[in-house]
């Protein structure tokens, strides 16, 4: 858990990566979101940092990423565990203590730190079709998984092992 604005200040300073994902979102959360959320619990887990926009046309680390907050932080997180609850996504792998605001000089940060999700639960999919609807990490960014890898998820739930099928 990231305790302070000056955590998430460190890690800006490192970049988006395989398990931290940036978005502007303003006043509400942003539809890529659910996508991060399946590929972060369908991966190694990872931290979603609502409120920070990134400019792509630079590399130099102070001035890539720019923290300008949102607005209605608790409006946000209210949705998004309405939206998480829903059938938006087909399992919840989150906790209350995994949705947090951070807050300095009147400027809000809505953090979702998503656990990588057991491998009973796997693949965690957006929308009904988990072929569709399935993400993985990669780098900085969120991919469709391929039908073999949710098909490998599907057939890793088994708990007896898989050497018989």
């Amino acid at each position: 858990m990231m305790k302070t604005m000056n955590d998430i200040k460190e890690l800006l300073l490192i970049g988006e990566k395989v398990n931290m994902e940036c978005k502007e979102a303003k006043s509400s959360m942003p539809k890529s979101a659910y996508e991060t959320y399946s590929s972060f619990a369908n991966t190694d887990g990872g931290c979603i940092i609502l409120g920070v926009e990134e400019d792509k046309t630079t590399h130099i680390p102070e001035k890539r990423f720019i923290i300008h907050g949102v607005q209605g932080a608790q409006k946000i997180i209210a949705d998004f565990w309405n939206t998480i609850n829903g059938d938006k996504v087909n399992v919840n792998v989150l906790i209350d203590s995994d949705v947090y605001i951070l807050e300095e000089d009147n400027i809000q940060l809505v953090v979702i730190e998503v656990p990588r999700a057991d491998y009973k639960l796997r693949p965690v999919y957006i929308g009904e079709n988990p072929i569709k609807g399935t993400f993985k990490r990669n780098n900085e960014g969120d991919y469709h998984c391929s039908e073999d890898e949710v098909r490998a998820m599907m057939r890793d739930q088994n708990p007896d092992g898989n050497d018989g099928l």
